[in-house]
């Protein structure tokens, strides 16, 4: 019985998250691809197609953990998946993969930050390290924006859930 309670107390926090980030799909997309959603090796690779490099293992709850990684020109885009499928970590480096699509198709590296506002995401906050952040729905986790001279040079998301 101590040991259903030990189990059970260990297994919650993770299990909690899964419902949790469910609960709370974002809108946030990568090319479709949602934060907070579920997803197949093959859906994945159906939306955004074969990754330069693929890697997946078993976390220490037995659930697949994986990394999809889009090599352009030599700068790595990285996407992570965790606990069976969910998207909840990204980097962004090259103009090919857009997020927030469905707001006027998004906004990709390239894009001057202004875009941001103009299509109806927010304001941006400028913060003391440089970069970009923009708070959306009430989530504490923002989008993160490095950018040079006001162009986009990269877009990252990393939940702290």
């Amino acid at each position: 019985q101590k040991l259903l309670v030990c189990v059970a107390l260990i297994l919650l926090p993770y299990y909690g998250f899964s419902q949790l980030l469910n609960a709370h799909t974002t809108d946030l997309d990568v090319k479709g691809i949602y934060i907070g959603g579920i997803y197949t090796q093959a859906q994945v690779q159906a939306k955004w197609g074969t990754p330069t490099n693929y890697w997946s293992g078993t976390s220490e709850f037995g659930l697949l953990d994986e990394e999809y990684v889009y090599i352009q020109d030599q700068l790595n885009n990285s996407f992570l998946f965790g606990e069976d499928g969910i998207f909840h970590t990204f980097t962004i480096r090259t103009s090919n993969f857009s997020v927030y699509t469905t707001f006027s198709g998004g906004i990709k590296v390239g894009d001057n930050i202004s875009r941001i506002q103009a299509i109806g995401l927010g304001t941006p906050v400028l913060k003391s390290d440089g970069k970009y952040y923009l708070y959306r729905n009430n989530c504490d986790d923002p989008l993160e924006f490095e950018h040079s001279n006001g162009v986009i040079t990269m877009i990252s998301f990393m939940t702290s859930v």
